[in-house]
């Protein structure tokens, strides 16, 4: 987790500056050390015109027909092949890669976005991208469309954002300029519900919800111990889940039978809890430092941003196997950071 604020020195003191710079300089990358048609021709020019002409008149009677028929009757349209938006800190854009990218294809550069750690895709298929120095995070149209809301960060600087099963939105904060770092709520038209806070809050990292529309933060409490704190329904109180401590947490993702799935990224593990995480975790190895390792639609696939090698690390779900990482048009000066598959996670839909 980068800040504006903690690289300028300009308006946020934390609880343990020590510690903070030491989660600075591992996202830095000082302490990483791992990673590393079918085509056919016909027979002469006079039958190829043909062949086009019927085609294209074929098709033009064919879309007239579907224009006539009721909109129950006519066929669904055509969703675009899966994608992953791609953030990092230090980069001026996101990027849009295919999400089975094992070719390592350059990405088609997609919105701006300044000094951005999280990032998610809601159930609309709209992009929502925090900006850290513009303390404002923008909602974009489906497949790198047009901005379509901004929401200003009232109290500092925006570094995640997600939603529960109504639609509300909740923005992460990290350096509050009047205090302990909070979650933000807002209903889709962007006005403020209401605000997330708990005692233990001193570095914050990541905020999802489950199916049920409970709410979960992951943060690093002024004693050095991740913890996950829960806010049923969305709504205070938060309560830490007494099963999980880790040394720095990610942000947690959530499977449809409401598993949570996170890293920790000073350990190099990722860590699936079982309802109600009280229990020991399934632990599989982490290739590199990643906060964002969400799941893609069809719970298959865990896409990691590795920060230290300038990729994404993709893994099998369940069971967590390294299986290969893809890293066009990356960086690791620049921080790999928010990871965003398109379409969501399936349960956002229920």
């Amino acid at each position: 987790m980068m800040s504006q604020d903690s690289r300028e020195g300009s308006r946020y003191l934390p609880p343990d500056y020590g510690l903070l710079m030491f989660v600075r300089n591992l996202l830095l990358g000082s302490s990483l050390a791992l990673l590393s048609a079918c085509s056919g021709a016909l027979s002469s020019p006079d039958a190829s015109s043909h062949a086009v002409q019927s085609t294209t008149q074929y098709g033009t009677a064919a879309a007239a027909l579907d224009a006539l028929r009721p909109s129950w009757m006519r066929p669904p349209p055509k969703k675009s092949k899966a994608h992953v938006a791609v953030a990092e800190f230090g980069a001026s854009d996101v990027f849009r890669f295919k999400e089975a990218d094992k070719k390592n294809a350059p990405p088609k550069t997609c919105e701006p976005a300044s000094s951005t750690n999280g990032i998610r895709i809601d159930r609309h298929g709209n992009l929502w991208v925090p900006n850290g120095k513009a303390d404002t995070t923008t909602e974009y149209a489906p497949n790198c469309g047009n901005a379509e809301l901004t929401i200003p960060d009232p109290d500092g600087e925006p570094a995640d954002v997600s939603f529960d099963r109504v639609g509300n939105v909740y923005i992460l904060n990290i350096n509050n300029v009047s205090g302990a770092p909070v979650v933000h709520v807002y209903n889709s038209a962007g006005t403020e519900l209401r605000t997330l806070t708990d005692p233990s809050f001193a570095v914050l990292f990541g905020v999802n919800s489950d199916n049920k529309g409970n709410v979960f933060v992951s943060n690093l409490t002024s004693g050095n111990v991740g913890n996950v704190v829960e806010f049923a329904h969305g709504k205070m109180p938060g309560k830490a889940l007494s099963g999980i401590s880790l040394g720095l947490p990610g942000a947690p993702v959530f499977d449809s039978a409401n598993n949570l799935i996170i890293s920790d990224w000073r350990n190099h593990t990722i860590d699936v809890f079982a309802p109600p995480y009280t229990g020991a975790p399934k632990t599989s190895t982490l290739m590199g430092s990643a906060i964002w390792c969400p799941l893609d639609h069809s719970e298959r696939h865990i896409y990691c941003g590795d920060a230290g090698h300038g990729s994404i690390d993709v893994y099998a779900y369940p069971g967590g196997t390294y299986l290969y990482s893809y890293s066009a048009s990356l960086s690791a000066n620049a921080l790999v950071t928010g990871v965003a598959p398109d379409p969501p996670s399936s349960y956002w839909g229920h």
